[in-house]
């Protein structure tokens, strides 16, 4: 009887592994901090008030949202993903650029944007803007 358990155990482990190896793993912003604080995820957000968000690369699909306040976002890597700013008045700063699928983002009211070269989406938004783009699609709404 406890050789029957032990051989439907390791038959059920031998079918179990190859489905494990298989999945696909969740995509991950790489290295994020909000206020200070590591942040995992495809999505990180800051609060309702002020805040500093630091980023490595964003990839497609992965986001950076502000939210309200003046916000201080710093990507430190290429953007092909999203980061918008949210009301308040923003500070984003993108020197490695965008691909064409990057998108920044500043939001309502006054925002300064400083992105490298730019292969995506520069919008300040509403409010009075002032945006710089190094080379690439010029900022619209700024």
């Amino acid at each position: 009887m406890i050789r029957h358990a032990i051989r439907a155990l390791c038959v059920a482990t031998l079918v179990a592994a190859p489905l494990a190896l298989t999945a696909t793993p969740a995509q991950a912003l790489t290295s994020c901090t909000v206020n200070g604080r590591p942040v995992s995820g495809t999505t990180v957000s800051g609060t309702a008030g002020s805040d500093y968000i630091s980023c490595g690369a964003l990839t497609l699909g992965d986001s950076v949202n502000g939210l309200g306040g003046s916000d201080y976002i710093v990507i430190n890597g290429i953007v092909a993903g999203t980061i918008d700013g949210g009301a308040g008045g923003d500070s984003i700063t993108a020197n490695a650029g965008t691909t064409a699928t990057g998108k920044i983002l500043g939001g309502a009211d006054g925002d300064f944007i400083s992105v490298g070269p730019n292969a995506g989406t520069v919008d300040g938004g509403l409010g009075s803007d002032y945006c710089r783009v190094a080379s690439g699609n010029p900022p619209i709404s700024c």
